[in-house]
């Protein structure tokens, strides 16, 4: 759960998971899969998004639309045989590396947290398979529509929402170095005023039709009077071999710099002078705080 102060007011960002799961090895066959997600009030405005996978390992890349400009900035390796994800900067040439966790397992170990006092609200989810197939290369893709409808009682911080997704879905058992049949989550967001007591969430599961990775996918999400539509289109679907180095750090990358409060820098380099800067910035900021 995130927050974020705004208005005098905390927002709250809730990502609601229906289910858990645990770290896998995959063994992918060879594929590259090319999508577009247009998104906003404007079509033009969107992304392509391009994965990758190859036995152990996947390769995610987001190219952003800005009108004629396009630039592609940043990529993500999963090595699940290393347990590990690699973020890049393609343009810096810049990588930090970070251990893959397992949340099945921190999720068994962690306490449990104690129930807000506010309001209720109730999210139920509803997917339901419509039957429909086609074939996708050798993938056998399906149809499933899902409803995602957010109930709120009177003075709850939530405000009450309907998403509505009719998409297409293949199997990519593996993905994400997971086990998880099917990725379910969305996100709530609660602006809680000061003083005021967080939502008491509820959760409800009618139609449990497995989704998978979406290939296509169109939402329409309704809240306060207004709706915004979302469309994932399908580019491209290929199984020609990728070659290995597309999953491993170029020989020409340099660490990025790592920060005093945790996190990377991914527009520096870790030097000596960085590091230094770095360190000279923290100082004049805690004497700032100190003597303001």
């Amino acid at each position: 759960m995130a927050r974020e102060v705004l208005t005098g007011s905390i927002v709250e960002a809730r990502y609601q998971a229906l289910s858990t799961s645990g770290f896998v090895v995959p063994a992918f066959a060879d594929l590259t899969i090319k999508k577009r997600h247009a998104f906003g009030p404007t079509p033009a405005r969107g992304t392509t998004q391009v994965l990758y996978l190859k036995g152990a390992r996947e390769r995610h890349e987001l190219l952003y639309e800005q009108s004629e400009r396009r630039s592609l900035d940043y990529a993500t390796i999963m090595q699940c045989d290393k347990r590990r994800s690699v973020q890049l900067n393609t343009e810096a040439k810049l990588y930090f590396v970070s251990v893959l966790r397992d949340w099945s397992a921190e999720l068994k170990r962690g306490r449990p947290v104690p129930e807000a006092q506010g309001a209720d609200v109730t999210t139920t989810f509803d997917a339901v398979d419509t039957g429909e197939r086609r074939l996708v290369g050798r993938y056998a893709a399906r149809r499933v529509q899902t409803t995602v409808t957010v109930e709120a009682s009177p003075g709850a911080n939530t405000p009450p929402s309907t998403r509505v997704t009719d998409g297409w879905y293949i199997d990519l058992p593996g993905l994400g170095c997971s086990d998880a049949a099917t990725t379910v989550s969305f996100l709530i967001g609660e602006a809680v005023q000061p003083g005021g007591l967080p939502d008491r969430h509820h959760h409800k599961t009618k139609g449990t039709a497995s989704r998978g990775y979406p290939i296509e996918e169109t939402t329409h999400f309704t809240q306060t009077g207004r709706t915004t539509v979302d469309r994932v289109e399908l580019i491209d679907l290929s199984e020609h071999p990728l070659d290995s180095s597309l999953f491993d750090i170029p020989r020409d990358y340099r660490p990025a710099l790592p920060g005093i409060r945790g996190g990377y820098d991914m527009t520096k380099p870790d030097t000596l002078a960085n590091r230094l800067q770095e360190y000279w910035d923290e100082i004049i900021l805690v004497a700032r705080t100190i003597f303001r």
